[in-house]
């Protein structure tokens, strides 16, 4: 989807992109501790504002430049710094975050960078469309992190992979 598309998106609202999803809380709340995350592709900011909420210092990372504004505007005070760039352009600084955050944007090469990024213990908490839930796509990208949850599941005529692996 085009940048002016998810630009007019946000302007218009997602009420549905407001809370933070439920499986990154039921995730999150195994390993509270905060530290330095980071949230890519994180729109208007609900798993970000959900962490800084709770002492996280967290770099937020989206191409739309009204949700990078939205969550600026709703993260006042708070340890929250917000990126508009494409991720595919973005350079994840690495052995840098305790938990980083991926919703909803499946790009591979985007996956070596990840677990570069995460410091030693360090969680990704992911969900990501995939083209069904009997395809594993997802898994062999992640065979250097401990995975301790994943599931694969059905959602209309796609699948749905969601997980939390951590970085050994």
């Amino acid at each position: 989807m085009t940048r002016m598309l998810w630009n007019e998106r946000y302007t218009n609202g997602l009420p549905s992109l407001d809370i933070p999803d439920p499986y990154f809380l039921a995730m999150y709340e195994q390993f509270p501790a905060a530290g330095k995350a980071l949230d890519l592709a994180a729109g208007t900011g609900r798993h970000t504002l959900y962490l800084a909420e709770r002492g996280w210092e967290v770099s937020a990372v989206d191409f739309s430049a009204v949700a990078m504004e939205q969550l600026s505007a709703s993260a006042s005070g708070l340890k929250v710094q917000t990126i508009c760039t494409d991720l595919a352009e973005f350079v994840i600084p690495e052995n840098n975050f305790d938990l980083i955050i991926l919703y909803y944007y499946f790009d591979l090469p985007i996956f070596p960078a990840i677990i570069k990024a995460l410091k030693p213990g360090g969680l990704l908490i992911l969900k990501l469309a995939i083209e069904r839930a009997d395809n594993d796509q997802v898994l062999p990208l992640l065979t250097e992190l401990e995975q301790l949850n994943y599931r694969q599941r059905p959602v209309k005529h796609r699948g749905v992979a969601e997980g939390l692996f951590r970085k050994l």
